[in-house]
């Protein structure tokens, strides 16, 4: 299955599960969805397609040992794109994580590792609105590799990391799923 096939995919399934809701009798207040600096994340602009190529993905965030750990891609208010590559060992991979609102898919792009799913919290901290973290107790291990696809829904906890002596790098889509954008 192709890499535009997969995205198409998504894509579609993002737009066919997106419920239509009535407007709120009186508007919520504005929250960012998430903080980025837009002069250095670039933010889509309707009717400017963006195309990353597979060559310079994986130049950049696979193969350069000193190339960046993520990025975000591209970004607008219902959804972020960003790469992510893992290593074992480091903080940030082993943590475990869950959104109340937002909905990740992982399209692993290069390497191998791990994806922990479900369990527990064993100290939920909060990180923000609809933001959790914390190591995880009794999460169930999922084997990845380059060309799977992981899909984590709301209310998820999960953590990802790579395999021993590797990297692992995916793109993620976080779609949020909240009833009203701010």
């Amino acid at each position: 299955m192709s890499s535009k096939f997969v995205f198409a995919i998504l894509a579609l399934g993002w737009v066919s599960v997106a419920p239509a809701q009535a407007p709120p009798a009186q508007a919520p207040p504005s929250v960012a969805v998430f903080t980025i600096d837009g002069s250095k994340f670039p933010r889509a602009e309707n009717g400017k397609p963006t195309i990353w190529t597979k060559e310079e993905l994986k130049k950049k965030y696979a193969d350069d040992p000193n190339g960046p750990t993520n990025d975000h891609l591209e970004w607008a208010p219902p959804y972020r794109l960003t790469i992510q590559r893992r290593r074992p060992g480091e903080a940030a991979t082993v943590g475990g994580e869950m959104h109340e609102d937002k909905t990740q898919i992982y399209v692993i792009t290069a390497g191998s590792g791990t994806v922990l799913l479900g369990g527990k919290p064993k100290l939920d901290t909060s990180a923000g609105p609809g933001e959790h973290r914390s190591p995880l107790v009794g999460a169930t291990p999922h084997h990845v590799k380059e060309g799977d696809v992981v899909s984590i829904p709301p209310m998820t906890w999960h953590a990802a990391y790579a395999d021993q002596g590797g990297t692992l790098t995916f793109l993620m889509f976080h779609i949020e799923n909240r009833q009203t954008i701010p």
